[in-house]
């Protein structure tokens, strides 16, 4: 049983656990992920292997456990990103799924309200066998969306409020009702960036092209890909300048909570994201207290917006739901989409109908409004046009050539001369679409510059061996490495 995060698999272990612990079926039930130790690690794999645990629940590496014979791989949220490693070995857990269900002659079941556009494609060709839920569990109603246009909440020049009217009395009604609710922003910290409003001086991470994210607890200034930290400058740094008012701009977690504080005194706010989860219990301590009642508001990124159950949640609000609409990335509609169906998943569960309030500054984007009426087909319909016209997956297959080193002028050199390479091998290769080189979304992490290559083809055999081929052969400049990914999940 694959789950997407290692957060979620307490939740579902106890629930196996209580089911199958007993009873003339009785097994155990095993436990792989990152987060054990080497000796806990090695007690669950004994487990499985003398045949004692014949259930496993893990994260993406718990496709290779040693279960023998298998009969079944359920892979939950079978859409989510995080079953795809980034470092090599690049492996999709939910294709490893596939092909090793194929191998062992087992049934696997692909499971999701959202499911990514590639297992839906390969539904309507025949490739997968489609099982509609068109209910929920129990007939409990879907929660009604609504969407608020945040261009209309700008009031004369004092920017933009992190809560709209219609949500800040959603909220007061709850708490009045003692009714939980649960907040989204898909975005840590106190605010995204350092900048001083008189030279325009940005607060910049020396290793990466991306500004600082400002964490007011531990007065620090913070990169999120490479962890460099700075501390607070008490006036703009800029030799030039000097400017004391320098000021914050954008919002993260951090501020919500803040300003819930303050609109919400009376409130029990507790705030969940990976700068709150220090150690391993902190997850199942937080999940604890929301579920007997003892917290009334529950602020979180994503790791909130998956496979929770709480009965007692009838309002769920997300801030921003466009932040991640204008990624420059072909799957930007396609995960806004999944992320706020998920999200609004969370309300209604129990007895009381559900509300969600839908915060974007693109209300009329089709990834929101078919959200809105948690419309997967015809999001999907209307998606699968625009891919299919662009040769985009799932209609192509995709190949990502990512070339990187510390000298910019060198790893651009190298694209080139990548790019004239693969046009003379892959002369022949039908419907070959070769894209690049140009620089990386985030041109530089972590010290390194990155420059990108895309091929899009419609089978990926050919490509794969002739790509195999000139990557053995090929002579790049010092420094300069260069890295494949087939079918990448994320183009950053």
């Amino acid at each position: 049983m694959l789950v997407p995060e290692i957060s979620l698999t307490p939740q579902t272990v106890e629930r196996f656990k209580a089911r199958f612990n007993s009873g003339p079926l009785r097994t155990l039930v095993a436990v792989l992920h990152s987060h054990l130790s080497s000796g806990e690690r090695h007690d669950e794999w004994h487990k499985i292997r003398q045949g004692r645990a014949r259930i496993v629940i893990g994260a993406r590496s718990a496709i290779f456990a040693p279960v023998e014979p298998l009969g079944l791989i359920v892979v939950d949220e079978e859409h989510e990103h995080t079953y795809k490693q980034e470092e090599a070995p690049r492996y999709n857990a939910r294709d490893v799924a596939i092909v090793r269900g194929q191998m062992e002659n087992a049934t696997v079941v692909l499971g999701s309200a959202t499911p990514s556009m590639e297992s839906f494609y390969n539904c309507t060709q025949g490739k997968y066998t489609l099982l509609d839920l068109p209910e929920r569990a129990d007939d409990k109603k879907m929660p009604v969306v609504r969407i608020v246009d945040m261009r209309q909440t700008v009031r004369g020049g004092k920017g933009i409020p992190i809560f709209s009217p219609q949500l800040k009395e959603a909220i007061a009604q709850r708490l009045e009702r003692k009714e939980q609710t649960i907040l989204f922003l898909n975005r840590r910290g106190y605010s995204t960036s350092l900048q001083c409003p008189l030279c325009g001086f940005v607060a910049e991470c020396p290793n990466c092209s991306l500004s600082l994210t400002y964490h007011r607890h531990e007065q620090k200034l913070c990169c999120h890909i490479c962890g460099h930290t700075d501390r607070v400058p008490p006036a703009c740094p800029n030799e030039k300048c000097r400017n004391p008012a320098i000021r914050y701009a954008g919002l993260g977690t951090q501020k919500v909570e803040e300003t819930l504080a303050k609109l919400f005194p009376q409130a029990r706010i507790t705030r969940m994201d990976s700068d709150t989860l220090k150690r391993k219990e902190d997850y199942r301590r937080i999940l604890g207290d929301f579920r007997v009642g003892k917290i009334d508001i529950l602020l979180g990124t994503q790791m909130i917006a998956k496979g929770l159950h709480f009965p007692n949640v009838t309002l769920v609000g997300i801030i921003y739901a466009d932040m991640a609409l204008h990624q420059p990335d072909f799957r930007a509609g396609e995960r806004t989409f999944q992320l706020l169906t998920q999200v609004a998943g969370r309300a209604g569960r129990g007895d009381i109908e559900g509300e969600v309030f839908v915060q974007a500054f693109t209300p009329f984007h089709p990834a929101i409004q078919h959200a809105r009426r948690h419309d997967f087909v015809g999001f999907y319909e209307q998606e699968l046009g625009f891919r299919a016209q662009l040769k985009y997956p799932p209609v192509s297959r995709v190949a990502l050539l990512t070339l990187k080193g510390r000298n910019e002028d060198k790893v651009r050199f190298a694209a080139d001369h990548l790019k004239r390479e693969l046009e003379k091998a892959m002369d022949g290769v039908k419907d070959l679409i070769i894209a690049g080189p140009a620089p990386a979304p985030l041109l530089r992490a972590e010290t390194y510059y990155r420059h990108q290559i895309m091929l899009r083809a419609p089978r990926m055999r050919a490509l794969s061996q002739r790509l195999a081929r000139i990557t053995q052969g090929l002579v790049l400049p010092e420094d300069v490495t260069l890295s494949v990914d087939i079918d990448p999940v994320n183009l950053g």
